[in-house]
């Protein structure tokens, strides 16, 4: 019998739903002032792509998508730099049984059916959707190295699954986006520190930026966007079809380069994501083809209901005014007005009016810039289990 997961009591209201929110959103390793310095502009460094693990069933795509021109190399002013602590390198992969067919809920681009398996059952608040994979045994632990094919070229990721793994469960999935010069084994948002996999909420994916550890954003691999979001359909789609997740708990965090990928999934995927946590990123300019569904008939256009949670600091010029077009695409799109109320945590303010499951926040943290807000470091992944 599939089991609903855990819902606190304590995360019914939205404010102490976004104050969880916004401190996982910020849980970044990778990114500038991680490194248990004061949250200002650093340079970027670059680090190795892990690659200690093994593979495990690698998912070929079908389709005869090339990739796109390469990066000029340039890094975002203060983007990311690497934190001094790195998870196990080392790690193997699991030798995890692999299911036939896959459970998505639309958007796949890998040639999937794109069908779910099993019915909806309640648990707290939102409907569970458990995935094909639910019932069969999975190894627990982190497994670096894994990789998917897209266009010719292999795609790592690192994958945290719960110890002790309970196949009966669904489970939350998060993805987590490095920013331009981060890498996947330092930069996992600390997803295997804490207890969002431990207490058995998550399996945390945090994916390898390609080809010069940044993601394919219009910014800095022109019009390859499309390759980036085929390593998400592809990697949720082999994990619903391996693993119990619930697919109406797919959440999307990042900073920077990988904040701008989570603006874009939000958009892209928002059938499949239920909420995004961007941190000092944006998806506006840079011609057409990103996530502003206003941009004009060449634009890409929003799919889904997604929810919006945005961390800026006042004191980032990298992507300050950026960040403010995406978030009125956003509102725009999803029925919100102008008027705000505060949200926690302090100073976050969320629009009023919005479609019902498409609320859209903002948070402008003072004297912060594009680094990270460390007073958030104090996640509650009771508010995430209510959405």
């Amino acid at each position: 019998m599939l089991r609903s997961p855990r819902v606190s009591p304590l995360c019914r209201s939205t404010a102490s739903r976004w104050a969880t929110i916004a401190a996982l959103a910020l849980i970044v390793g990778g990114c500038s002032g991680d490194d248990g310095s004061t949250g200002t502009t650093g340079d970027a460094t670059t680090a190795a792509t892990t690659g200690a693990g093994t593979s495990s069933g690698t998912t070929a795509t079908t389709g005869d998508a090339t990739t796109g021109t390469t990066s000029s190399g340039g890094t975002e002013t203060g983007a990311d730099t690497t934190s001094g602590t790195t998870a196990d390198s080392d790690a193997t992969t699991a030798g995890t049984t692999g299911s036939t067919g896959t459970s998505t809920t639309g958007g796949a681009t890998d040639g999937s059916t794109g069908d779910t398996t099993g019915e909806a059952t309640t648990g707290g608040v939102v409907d569970v959707l458990p995935s094909a994979g639910c019932g069969l045994e999975a190894e627990g632990g982190h497994f670096s190295g894994l990789t998917t094919l897209v266009d010719g070229v292999e795609r790592s990721y690192d994958l945290f699954v719960p110890t002790p793994y309970d196949a009966d469960t669904p489970h939350a999935v998060i993805f987590s986006y490095h920013g331009v010069g981060g890498t996947a084994n330092t930069d996992q948002f600390r997803l295997d520190k804490n207890s969002a996999a431990n207490d058995g909420f998550s399996i945390n994916v945090a994916p390898q930026g390609w080809p010069s550890q940044e993601w394919n954003e219009n910014h800095f691999v022109p019009f390859n966007l499309e390759a980036s979001v085929q390593v998400f359909d592809q990697v949720l789609d082999k994990l619903a079809a391996e693993h119990c997740v619930d697919l109406n708990r797919v959440y999307v965090i990042g900073h920077s380069n990988g904040g701008q990928m989570a603006f874009h999934l939000g958009c892209l995927r928002g059938d499949r994501v239920r909420a995004i946590f961007p941190s000092g990123g944006r998806c506006f300019s840079y011609g057409p083809g990103v996530c502003d569904p206003y941009n004009g008939p060449n634009s890409q256009q929003c799919s889904g209901a997604v929810k919006v949670m945005s961390v800026m600091g006042e004191e980032d010029v990298t992507r300050h005014a950026d960040e403010e077009a995406t978030l009125a695409g956003f509102r725009a799109r999803q029925g919100c007005g102008a008027q705000t109320e505060p949200v926690e945590p302090s100073p976050c303010l969320e629009f009023q009016g919005c479609n019902p499951g498409e609320e859209v926040a903002s948070c402008r943290i003072p004297d912060l810039a594009h680094a990270l807000w460390k007073p958030g470091f104090d996640p509650l992944y009771d508010v995430m289990m209510a959405l």
